[in-house]
């Protein structure tokens, strides 16, 4: 069984920590005043449709915005209340995502519960999240404001009473939301054992950010993004951020001011100093996928510029969701990346038996396999004794009787193993991640 481990920063992120390297922000993004504010890493994109951007803003949500919050109201119900958006199965076996609202007055909650509907369907209308969301629960969290809206909007000087202090003009760049973390946490405290955490901001104002780093700083997750809720370019930035955690993408725009990387091979799965010649005669990256027609457009290669050096380090295709939010698409390496990530964080396979438990051979044995569609293309196969059992192929229920397993007084083994036969995986580390078995010990007394 696979355990929930989301929460790694990003291969990327954690390599320029390690050279000591801080992503240089456009000028209006730096701070006017030094804070002795915790700070941590974050992405946001400046434009629509656009390339990113790094810098560095205050954990928790700067003072003038701070001023404006308000107890909850003693009436306000409703405040905290965790709702069920799509949840598939024991929070021990799924990836947990947590959604939370923010700028909604109790009479508004309803909105928030639309809005924050309406931002998964956006993100998993891509695969493959579209596949793979049998592997995830997805849990809202009402989060009372005493105002409408979020500071920031419209103007930098408007300060809105929020449940989670979201703003925008966070760190002097407008499009960049930020939130009060400690808060956030609170509130996703109250679902089932969050993974990532999602803050829907109420406004029609395009923006957002990706929170990186977290659990370095004691919370129980590492990423949480923030978007606007009625803007519909905004879903795409979720999209990408929760790439980043899951799939353990790097970013692979650029910055000119970052010139030629000049040091050895990375460790991004979607990053390489190496040729598509040299990758393909050393086996290494994306080497399986190199000319195949990307759903991005194009074919899988090598094309100059990633992680942030335009020169020197090369990307599988010319463009993608991990590059600019205008492509709502992964490139195949990264898709394979994403459904690595889903299984590494989830079990598409379970049973009320536990496995490793003696049963009898009359016993009847339940198993349920996560719902997964498009592409995805799970196979359920049993096993006597590792002797595979073809009849049975696709049977969710058996016992060991049914199965051949004899009465003849010996101990035997029942397995059922669930196999993600996908064309989207042709590493065979992860196709064995994506393959998952449960096992019995059935003691067979004599007829």
């Amino acid at each position: 069984m696979h355990t929930k481990t989301v929460g790694a920063l990003s291969t990327s992120v954690a390599l320029m920590a390690l050279l000591g390297t801080a992503l240089a922000a456009p000028a209006s993004a730096a701070d006017p005043e030094p804070t002795r504010e915790p700070r941590v890493g974050v992405e946001y994109f400046p434009e629509p449709g656009g390339a990113g951007h790094r810098t560095e803003v205050p954990l928790r949500t700067e003072t003038k915005h701070a001023s404006a919050r308000t107890a909850p109201s003693a009436a306000s119900t409703t405040d905290g209340t965790v709702g069920r958006l799509s949840v598939t199965g024991s929070s021990d076996d799924r990836l947990d995502v947590v959604i939370v609202g923010d700028g909604y007055t109790a009479d508004e909650q309803d909105a928030f519960h639309s809005a924050a509907a309406a931002k998964w369907a956006d993100i998993t209308a891509i695969e493959p999240y579209a596949s793979y969301q049998g592997l995830m629960n997805v849990w809202t969290v009402d989060a009372v404001s005493g105002e409408s809206g979020i500071s920031g909007d419209p103007t930098a000087d408007v300060a809105r009473d929020t449940a989670l202090g979201s703003y925008f003009w966070c760190s002097q760049t407008e499009r960049l939301i930020c939130a009060d973390i400690d808060k956030v946490a609170s509130y996703a405290a109250k679902a089932p054992d969050a993974d990532l955490v999602v803050v829907v901001s109420h406004s029609t104002k395009y923006g957002g950010a990706g929170y990186s780093g977290l659990e370095a700083e004691g919370y129980p997750f590492d990423g949480v993004s923030t978007l606007s809720s009625d803007n519909e370019q905004s879903s795409m930035i979720a999209a990408h951020e929760i790439a980043h955690s899951v799939g353990l993408l790097a970013d692979e725009y650029t910055y000119d001011s970052y010139g030629t990387w000049t040091g050895g091979e990375l460790p991004d799965i979607n990053s390489s100093i190496y040729s598509a010649d040299r990758m393909a005669a050393d086996r290494s990256k994306w080497y399986r996928w190199l000319g195949e027609t990307d759903p991005t457009g194009g074919t899988v290669g090598t094309y100059e510029g990633s992680s942030y050096y335009p020169y020197g380090i090369n990307r599988p295709t010319a463009n993608s969701i991990m590059r600019a939010l205008n492509v709502r698409d992964f490139n195949l390496p990264g898709r394979e990346a994403m459904i690595a990530g889903f299984y590494r964080e989830a079990n598409a396979l379970s049973s009320s038996t536990p496995s490793g438990a003696t049963i009898r051979r009359t016993d009847r044995i339940e198993v349920t396999r996560a719902a997964l569609g498009g592409l995805a293309a799970p196979e359920l196969r049993w096993y006597v004794d590792g002797v595979r059992v073809k009849r049975a192929t696709g049977l969710t229920a058996a016992a060991p009787s049914s199965l051949g397993v004899p009465g003849d007084g010996r101990t035997h083994t029942v397995t059922v193993e669930s196999r993600d036969r996908t064309k989207s995986i042709r590493d065979p580390e992860v196709l064995a991640a994506a393959t998952e078995r449960l096992s019995w010990k059935v003691k067979a007394s004599r007829r």
